[in-house]
This record gives structure tokens, sequence and C-alpha cells, in this order.
């Protein structure tokens, strides 16, 4: 304590003379620059889509989703009038393998009658078939393929539901449409006079190797090279698209 007396104490000597003052030139003080946050964005307005019907009170959901896709009178003529999602799923299934169950199609039978020329005992294809098919062939070729997937997401849960009533509640209706279409695209050119047999009543073609072929990649031989060129390439732009909803994590498992 007497120390700190020594040194805190005032001393009584006189104090020396101050330091002469020197003017100082204020330092203006910087201040931190203010970043104005951005104005928050407006939320875009959520789209209200409506809910989708029953599976069993689906078809006039699917039969409009249709015609905007392709106008009112193709899905006359071409789409069956009810059960649609569903015979659309047995369809897809059925595509890649032997036969296709007729009265479970999606699609009704196209105006005239199959044609062969040549004798009876050497039958061959006649190319006439191929102008039966031509107007379905503009009617796919015309399709918007963003439209044909935006209706596919949508109507998608009914596919579904559909696909796993037919006996496969583990598996994707997506992974199975990719499949068909990946079959379809394999179909092998087959033109005018291409031999045929008639062991029954239906013709066959003569080559096995022809006739051993899906259903699916069957009905695009019946229809040419320039129709089946026409809709491979509209479902090869299809599968594109497909995939890459695939990889986007589209449908969930």
């Amino acid at each position: 304590m007497g120390l700190a007396a020594i040194f805190l104490w005032p001393r009584t000597e006189p104090p020396p003379p101050p330091p002469a003052q020197v003017q100082e030139t204020p330092v203006e003080e910087k201040k931190p620059e203010v970043f104005e946050p951005p104005p928050p964005m407006a939320a875009e307005p959520e789209v209200a889509v409506d809910p989708l019907p029953p599976l069993e009170e689906s078809d006039n959901e699917v039969r409009q989703s249709a015609v905007d896709l392709a106008g009112q009178q193709p899905v006359e003529t071409y789409l069956v009038p009810s059960g649609i999602a569903r015979k659309i799923v047995v369809t897809v299934d059925n595509l890649p393998r032997d036969r296709v169950a007729m009265r479970l199609r999606a699609v009704q039978d196209l105006p005239g009658r199959f044609a062969a020329s040549g004798s009876e005992d050497a039958p061959v294809l006649d190319g006439a078939n191929f102008v039966r098919y031509r107007a379905f062939a503009a009617i796919v070729e015309s399709l918007d393929t963003e439209q044909v997937i935006a209706v596919y997401r949508r109507l998608y849960p009914l596919f579904q539901e559909a696909y796993r009533d037919l006996g496969y509640p583990d598996k994707t209706f997506h992974s199975r449409v990719i499949e068909c279409i990946d079959d379809l695209l394999e179909a092998p050119e087959v033109r005018a006079g291409t031999r045929l047999v008639r062991p029954k009543v239906l013709y066959e073609y003569a080559d096995p190797a022809l006739e051993s072929r899906s259903a699916g990649q069957k009905m695009l031989m019946r229809m040419g090279p320039d129709n089946a060129g026409t809709i491979k390439a509209k479902l090869s732009d299809i599968r594109r698209q497909l995939v890459e909803q695939s990889r986007a994590g589209w449908p969930e498992a």
C-alpha cells in the first residue's frame, strides 16, 4: 500500500510545462458499406391440378387427354371406348410378348383387311397393307412429345394402379413402358414381296426368324418400312424423355 501511495499521491513540485498542442485534422470515420438485401421474390402461383378420378371411373379423363393430344376424330377412330387405362396397360405389357389379348387391346381394328398377293401356294406380303397404316403413322408423327410426357405423368397413378392389379405389385409401369419401346425399336424392316405361309386361317411369315418376333414388332413389320420408320422416330424421342424422367428420380419407387 505504501508504494502505491507514492506513485498515486499528487506531487508537490511544479508540473512540467505541457507539451505543445498539435492541431490534428480529424480523420473522417469510414462507415462500413451497408448492402440492402434484395426484395423477396414473389412466389409463383401454384397451378391447381384437378385430382384424378378413381381408376374404374377414369374413361372420360383418359379419353379427353387423348383428344387434347391427337384430336377428336383419331380418338373416335382408334381408341377403345371403355376400360381405356387398363387396356393401355395390358397392351403395353403384352406388346413385347408373343401375342396381345385381342379383347383387351387399347386400339381398335384399323379399316381394311390384311392383303396378300402371289399364288395360293406361294403368297407374299402385298404393299397395299402399308397404305392402311399411313394415316395412323401420320397421327403419331404429329404428336408433341413434351405434351405426351406431360399427359403420361398426370395419368401415371392410374396406369400404375392398373399395372399392380395386373399382378405386378413390386414393379413400376414406367419401367415396362421403356422395355416395350426398346423391343419395338428392334423390329426389322419387312418389305412388300416378303414370303408368307398360311398353315390355317391366318397368314404367317415363312421365315421363322420373322415369325418368332414379338407381337409389337410384327405390328410394326405389317406397317411397312416408311410407316414403321415414322413411328420408331417418335418412339425414340419419347424414350429419351422417359429415361430423363427416370434419371431425375421419377416416378418414386
